[in-house]
């Protein structure tokens, strides 16, 4: 018989091998199983493998015998008592953003309570899930996460669409050259048709995968359950794509072809790392022309129906201090003596033409102009990903990125930061003199 601190294996007349603890009075007990027989092991190693395992569990305060209790709460029952602002199904007290609730309903909807070949999540007890249950489910959604391909279409004229798709200079809008049509039609008259990807759904199966997983804990804290069998490894982790990085000409060109009035809106998306939902935030009191200094002190909400203009950054982090160049607010005061008319300290400094602000809906400009520089594939937030990207080369380290783009994690920093062949040029040309010194001790030794 061998022995322990917290209990012992020995060897029975069987050949098998018993499990003897205490149990929290003192009392000697052997391992039984759930239902109360008696539990043996063919091998020493498994029976000390199920004491080290039964002595953990007793340390963090559980009982493997304990009968949880049953619970006729669906999965989708569950999911609406955790978006209920008043029935605080949450691990924290902090209330949800309109924008998360928003969102957490849609992956319910599209993704926890869809139903495919007769299985449905949504409408078993929480407390019967089980490991095999969560695999199935998201095997039958990430199966149907396929990306494809939909038709971009253009209000251009298909001769003008065929000049800059074999890089023939023409003005975006006006009266078209004659000669270009003419060139046009004795090039056969072709549609060029542009196409574009859109997602396939794997981030938010990711994002849905990790919502399950924040309901089901609430239920472990709830003592309905023992533990939660979200445990498919990379899971709730989404794989971005690689998002693109324009240059510097393609950002002006890009300022150019807008409206004037956003001119200086995507200057500043691209240069200060400042969120689109901030910069539509921006008051006349949030601008420090003296020390070219914009603070960021909430967002404007993502839609005209919600009840409040703005709400807090993102995290805590968010709210910050971002110094810009002083041409830049040179310009952006420019734009603001231009285009803000009200002198007011709270008035908007980016909105449309009618003086409505700039909800998330309202972005046409910018697509109509992004298409026309061919720049189909490029969102409105890559511009964000473009600046951290240009100060990274410019030799930003991660926290001057964090810190800049108003980041509560080094690892929400990194999403940020890309590499680029001007970086790896930069990278290399820094090694010049390391290089140097060993190829000329190499020749010597020659």
């Amino acid at each position: 018989m061998k022995r322990n601190q917290f209990g012992n294996v020995r060897k029975l007349p069987s050949g098998r091998f018993q499990v003897r603890y205490q149990d929290l009075d003192g009392n000697p007990q052997t391992a039984k199983t759930i239902d109360g027989k008696s539990l043996t092991f063919d091998d020493d190693k498994q029976a000390r493998i199920y004491l080290l395992h039964l002595q953990s569990d007793r340390a963090r305060g559980i009982d493997p015998y304990a009968i949880i209790p049953s619970s006729a709460d669906t999965l989708r029952k569950r999911v609406e008592m955790y978006l209920d602002p008043l029935a605080g199904s949450r691990l924290t007290s902090k209330p949800l953003r309109i924008s998360t609730a928003r969102n957490y309903r849609r992956l319910a909807n599209d993704y926890l309570f869809r139903q495919i070949d007769g299985f449905c999540l949504a409408e078993m007890p929480i407390t019967a899930i089980t490991r095999a249950d969560v695999r199935k489910w998201h095997s039958l959604i990430q199966a149907s996460c396929t990306s494809k391909q939909i038709e971009i279409k253009s209000r251009s004229h298909p001769a003008r669409t065929w000049a800059r798709s074999m890089g023939i200079p023409t003005s975006m809008h006006g009266r078209i050259d004659p000669q270009l049509i003419k060139s046009w039609i004795d090039a056969g008259a072709p549609m060029i048709k542009n196409y574009k990807e859109i997602g396939s759904g794997a981030v938010q199966l990711a994002q849905a995968y990790r919502f399950l997983r924040a309901i089901i804990n609430v239920a472990i804290d709830d003592g309905i359950m023992k533990e939660n069998p979200c445990r498919i490894k990379g899971a709730g982790t989404p794989r971005h794509a690689e998002r693109p990085i324009i240059t510097p000409e393609q950002i002006a060109a890009l300022a150019n072809e807008v409206p004037d009035r956003y001119s200086i809106l995507v200057i500043l998306a691209a240069y200060s790392s400042i969120r689109s939902s901030e910069l539509l935030g921006l008051q006349r009191r949030h601008i420090n022309e003296l020390q070219s200094v914009i603070k960021i002190e909430h967002q404007l909400t993502n839609y005209a129906s919600d009840d409040q203009l703005f709400m807090p950054p993102k995290t805590d982090a968010g709210i910050r201090d971002v110094p810009i160049t002083k041409e830049l607010m040179q310009a952006l005061i420019m734009h603001i003596d231009r285009f803000v008319g009200d002198p007011s300290p709270d008035a908007l400094i980016f909105t449309t033409s009618t003086g409505t602000p700039l909800f998330k809906g309202r972005k046409s400009w910018f697509v109509t102009a992004k298409r026309r520089l061919g720049l189909d594939h490029l969102h409105f937030h890559d511009l964000r990903h473009t600046g951290q990207s240009l100060a990274m080369v410019k030799g930003a380290n991660t926290k001057d990125l964090q810190r800049r783009a108003g980041q509560s994690s080094e690892a929400a920093a990194r999403i940020y930061m890309h590499g680029s062949k001007v970086r790896d040029r930069e990278v290399a040309e820094s090694l010049t003199d390391y290089v140097n010194e060993s190829l000329t001790m190499w020749r010597n030794y020659a």
